[in-house]
């Protein structure tokens, strides 16, 4: 079809959470106990189709009550193919006054299952429908776990690179280490890697300002692509500071949750790379909205936080350039639910043609790991 075929009202709403299992060789977790949990949303019409949408890791068992209740009852009787401004509506009836959190991951794993039921009606795939703007996008891999030896970390970054890989990403502020031997970690990556691959060091919020410049002004001489969320709760002020030391560029953003969040990331504390998630943001509409105010302040637009598979979407349909991550520690995320990993043509990734969100949901597998 190359019209939009509506028509057929919303008859189910299903949520449920999941973990996927561990195989050997996977990275061990670093995030904590809830690092691989996520929710599953499956949005089911009258005549059979389903959309697929998916939010991850926060709350998930609040996330998945709300979809299966109040969220859900809502939707019912809907028509999810010409209401193009559902997921909008569902945000302004349930989240009036800009609250993060639930109500947001929530709402992301909708707007996902929305564009993914809008996609299959008009016969395109999700990053055909949000514009097309490019057919593939290079990868920046983030496989430099903090749980490898310095002589692990090096083999695992420069194999990235090797296979073609834009660059990759490695994790600073973790197992105790000091400021010094995240230093000599990042040098000796940079060292292996070469001087041309991107090489960009995520300390998940770990910091405060004062270490968090110490850690700059020790990497200044390593050309970063960026230090990624380096202070504590993204705090506004210190982002601005460290950004204005001109040590490296700074990006944040994987997991904020508003537009004035995102606003602010871009506006106040003038980040180099503004980073929003389809998973967390609220979808893919919310994702659009966040790089069209980080473009808007000059920012480069990178998401982070995992999900290659639908930021792909979002980057390929809306974005003229700017890296998709793809996160060997969410590997088993992807086998679950595609059951492979996706996997890179030349170094980069291709946008899918295949209607809606470009793979079939391995329902089976993800029910045998509900959580």
């Amino acid at each position: 079809m190359s019209q939009e075929d509506g028509g057929a009202p919303i008859a189910r709403v299903t949520a449920s959470v999941h973990r996927p299992p561990l195989r050997e060789g996977d990275p061990a977790p670093y995030a904590g106990a809830d690092g691989f949990l996520f929710v599953w949303l499956k949005v089911e019409l009258a005549d059979g189709r389903a959309g697929h949408g998916f939010t991850g890791r926060f709350l998930a068992a609040e996330v998945a009550h709300f979809l299966n209740g109040a969220l859900g009852d809502a939707l019912l009787n809907r028509d999810p193919v010409t209401e193009t401004g559902l997921s909008d509506q569902m945000m302004r009836r349930f989240n009036p006054r800009a609250m993060t959190g639930v109500v947001v991951s929530a709402l992301s794993a909708l707007d996902v299952a929305l564009h993914d039921l809008r996609a299959q009606a008009a016969g395109v795939n999700v990053s055909a429908l949000l514009g097309g703007v490019r057919s593939e996008a290079p990868v920046h891999v983030t496989c430099g776990m903090p749980h490898l030896d310095i002589d692990a970390l090096i083999e695992a970054t420069a194999r990235e690179v090797e296979a073609g890989a834009a660059g990759v990403k490695m994790l600073a502020g973790a197992k105790g280490r000091s400021v010094e031997e995240d230093a000599a970690r990042v040098r000796a990556v940079r060292d292996a890697i070469g001087p041309d691959a991107d090489l960009i060091v995520d300390a998940n919020c770990a910091f405060d300002l004062d270490t968090a410049l110490a850690l700059a002004r020790l990497m200044a001489d390593c050309d970063l692509a960026w230090f990624e969320e380096p202070i504590r709760r993204n705090d506004v002020r210190g982002l601005a500071i460290l950004q204005t030391e001109n040590l490296c560029p700074i990006g944040a953003g994987q997991m904020e949750q508003s537009d004035e969040r995102f606003g602010s990331l871009a506006e106040q504390a003038g980040v180099s790379v503004l980073q929003p998630n389809v998973v967390f943001a609220g979808g893919f509409s919310a994702a659009v909205r966040a790089a069209a105010i980080g473009r808007a302040a000059g920012c480069a637009i990178s998401p982070a936080g995992g999900w290659d598979f639908l930021n792909l979407l979002f980057m390929c349909g809306t974005q003229p350039d700017g890296a998709v991550e793809v996160h060997r520690g969410q590997d088993r995320m992807a086998r679950l639910i595609l059951g492979e990993p996706l996997t890179l043509e030349g170094g980069k990734l291709p946008a899918p043609i295949v209607p809606g969100l470009g793979f079939t949901v391995n329902e089976e597998a993800l029910r045998h790991a509900q959580a």
